[in-house]
């Protein structure tokens, strides 16, 4: 297949998919979960596990928790046991389930045995060598299948070239994935202690094909003998699967402006700091979906501008926590509708359709928001305005202009 025939099934399959599944649902009913590799395909090896079954111990566990905790919840399994599931088999599962989310569990593995930590994957072109070298090794997978050349059209996981076809990447979804997988991290990153590598991208076959928000998990290296040892063990695994539910409960309560409680998490096997392992990718921010989608016309798309985090423009909001607990309590809702990693003024022309626009800075990320409500009551009748314009706006919470949960604002007026 040349690269000119490439390109265009590219671009007709992503139209495809968009037409054909239309925009993220605001309802989170189905959800698919996939545990990585499986049966002849063992994945990662590392000296006391195989990776396909920390995947399925850590995903049953997870769907479990779904299950017993959510009546309007369907979970689907790509796999309950050791089985052989060819990687596109994954996403037609998905796919023909009418999913609204699809979360990939996978372990990683490296040459460098000290490479260490969990990270989270979106769709997309990869630009380091190292998320390079993680989609391949997932990836491979396909080469163990039979017809694979007919169900992947001969594309081929071991070589970079063909990984031009990721560039032309354009999603529906793609912003609401970013936003779930920034949780999964959080909440990972937070009860583990695991050494934070990051939201990211990589070209992941299984998440290009499903139609649907989608994330791939990295719970942490089996190359690392620590880490391996700390992964095993079941109360581990329990605290993982535990995190990514509260991910999912928070996700969840995001789009449907619910209140589910979180689980308690589990006393963690093996505390310790965390450790910050530098990276040489951050995830792209997606501006939202609303906006004309365009399609790159180079392999290389440009570096998001660098933001200054000390020099705040006037309008800014600045969450700065007191030293001394506050006298008096100012809670406020308000409708976050836009993210970018591009420092716009409030006033911008993109917000014309918006009113009491303020921003504030976290995580290396601008975020816009309207309004100042006192009660969530008010907060989400605002909401079904904003998101007539911004269809993934959502409500959240501030205290004493520190962000907070809907779930701690709640409780403070009471």
């Amino acid at each position: 297949m040349n690269i000119k025939t490439l390109f265009l099934v590219c671009f007709l399959l992503t139209f495809f998919n968009i037409v054909t599944f239309g925009q993220a649902k605001d309802k989170v009913s189905k959800i698919v979960i996939d545990a990585g590799h499986g049966g002849t395909m063992p994945g990662a090896v590392g000296k006391l596990c195989k990776e396909k079954d920390l995947n399925l111990k850590v995903a049953n566990r997870l769907g479990k928790l779904i299950s017993d905790n959510f009546d309007d919840v369907s979970v689907i399994y790509t796999r309950k046991g050791d089985e052989t599931i060819d990687l596109y088999k994954r996403a037609e599962i998905a796919n023909k389930n009418k999913a609204d989310l699809f979360i990939s569990i996978h372990c990683n593995a490296a040459d460098n045995k000290s490479a260490r930590g969990v990270e989270t994957f979106v769709m997309g072109l990869g630009k380091s060598e190292e998320n390079l070298a993680i989609a391949k090794k997932e990836n491979a997978d396909m080469l163990l299948e039979k017809d694979y050349k007919t169900n992947y059209s001969d594309f081929d996981p071991n070589s970079p070239e063909a990984y031009i076809i990721f560039s032309l990447y354009t999603s529906a979804y793609l912003n609401r994935s970013t936003i779930f997988a920034s949780k999964v991290q959080t909440h990972l990153v937070s009860s583990t202690r695991m050494a934070d590598r990051s939201v990211q991208q990589a070209g992941f076959w299984v998440l290009y094909k499903v139609a649907m928000p989608s994330i791939l998990i990295e719970l942490g290296f089996i190359s690392n003998t620590e880490e391996e040892k700390y992964l095993v063990r079941e109360d581990t695994q329990e605290l993982i699967a535990v995190s990514i539910y509260n991910a999912f409960v928070e996700y969840k309560n995001m789009i449907e402006g619910t209140l589910k409680p979180y689980l308690p998490t589990p006393k963690n096997p093996n505390p310790q700091p965390v450790v910050e392992t530098p990276v040489t990718e951050n995830v792209p921010v997606v501006e939202n979906k609303n906006e004309e989608i365009k399609v790159p016309t180079d392999t290389n798309p440009p570096e998001l501008p660098e933001v200054s985090e000390t020099k705040l423009p006037a309008d800014t909001t600045v969450q700065i926590a007191p030293a001394q607990p506050a006298t008096s309590e100012v809670v406020r809702f308000r409708i976050q509708f836009f993210i970018t990693k591009e420092n716009l003024n409030t006033s911008d022309k993109k917000f014309n359709a918006i009113n009491e626009v303020k921003k504030y800075f976290e995580n290396g990320i601008w975020k816009y928001t309207s309004g100042d409500f006192k009660t969530l009551d008010e907060a989400q009748v605002m909401l079904k305005e904003v998101r007539k314009h911004f269809s993934d706006a959502f409500i959240i919470a501030f205290r004493n202009e520190n962000k907070i949960s809907i779930q701690e604002a709640q409780a403070l007026i009471k």
